[in-house]
């Protein structure tokens, strides 16, 4: 069997009859939303080099492309974990905006794992991106100073990391957590407690220091407790169990439960040593899930503008990208809303406490 040869752009202007410049403009132009090639090409010539270029079964490189023009009209996000729903939902909505601006996005994440995101940075700078998104993980310094040393302006989000250079989208999780606690003491509950996980994110950090402020503002510093599980889902549900249990034989209150996952392991632990809400504990959650609204009574939680953030942190690194984003404008801060719930398919009542 012969070597099949592979089609050049030289073959396609060749066999269409016009030049490689020509054909150039017309492989490389964006669709506009007319659904006509933007390029400055006659449309039926156009056409006729597209056609040509399909029957052949030429390929764009769009790496030598990307090359040769210094564009990509690409961007990167990573995140820690694109199948948790709280990222999911923000790298829908940066995918329909940039995909609605001319821009491909490749998504991946870094499952909280350092040494897989300055792989992941080496790839996307491979990609030639010219822009990326990314919610840090800890032990980010390594990945976020390759990001620095290349020039990819990056706006961060959830996480915050030092560093004038990037840009920052980010929910004012301080207040969040005392948005939370201060709900829960205004319901009369005194023995209120938090569960976090070790790791420490920034985001989390935040809600924790919004909590205990909340706690300490209304007299209750001394029942202040975070209990730190692990980010491994068996072992974090395992931890919470018994957590719950010592809670029940304490008198714990209720729980700020900060992030979608841990609440989802603690109404598991519910289930498994038999609890009620809000007979035994009451909570408040975070993030969105049928299961809040689903749930007789319906379980107050924390909603963060997802949609918001997406937009911000596109329309933030185009400034970045095309130089105009000023030292103010490089810091968004946004804020999050409690959530009183209701019977499913009626609107959420909101509050502020």
């Amino acid at each position: 069997m012969g070597v099949i040869k592979k089609v050049t752009i030289r073959d396609v202007a060749r066999e269409a009859g016009v030049s490689v410049t020509l054909v150039s403009f017309v492989m490389n132009a964006k669709m506009g939303k007319d659904g006509r090639l933007d390029c400055p090409v006659n449309p039926v010539t156009a056409e006729r080099v597209l056609q040509v270029a399909k029957r052949l079964g030429y390929r764009r490189n769009n790496a030598a492309a990307s090359l040769r023009s210094g564009r990509s009209n690409s961007i990167g996000v990573i995140v820690s974990d694109i199948a948790n729903p709280f990222f999911a939902e923000i790298c829908r909505h940066l995918e329909k905006i940039a995909f609605e601006d001319g821009y491909t996005v490749i998504f991946s994440s870094s499952e909280e794992n350092p040494q897989k995101l300055i792989r992941l940075v080496d790839t996307m700078v491979g990609y030639n991106v010219e822009g990326l998104i990314m919610a840090p993980c800890l032990g980010a310094e390594t990945a976020l100073a390759r990001v620095s040393s290349v020039g990819i302006p990056t706006v961060l989000i959830d996480r915050d990391f030092p560093g004038d250079e990037f840009g920052r989208v980010l929910v004012d999780n301080v207040d969040a957590g005392k948005v939370a606690a201060r709900y829960l003491i205004h319901q009369g509950f005194g023995k209120i407690e938090m569960i976090s996980y070790k790791m420490g994110v920034t985001s989390l950090v935040d809600r924790e220091d919004g909590y205990s402020k909340a706690m300490e503002e209304a007299g209750l510093k001394d029942d202040i407790k975070i209990h730190k599980i692990s980010y491994e889902a068996d072992a974090a549900k395992k931890e919470i169990i018994e957590i719950f249990r010592d809670a029940a034989k304490r008198g714990v209150e209720a729980f700020i439960l900060p992030t979608k996952k841990i609440a989802m392991y603690g109404f598991n632990a519910m289930n498994v040593l038999g609890l009620n809400m809000p007979k035994d504990f009451s909570f408040v959650c975070f993030d969105e899930s049928d299961l809040y609204v689903l749930n007789k009574p319906a379980v107050p939680h924390i909603l963060q503008p997802l949609s918001e953030i997406a937009d911000k942190s596109y329309e933030l690194l185009q400034k970045m990208m095309s130089g105009k984003a000023s030292d103010e404008e490089k810091t968004v801060a946004l804020k999050s809303k409690l959530v009183l719930g209701s019977r499913f398919g009626a609107e959420p009542t909101e509050a502020s406490f």
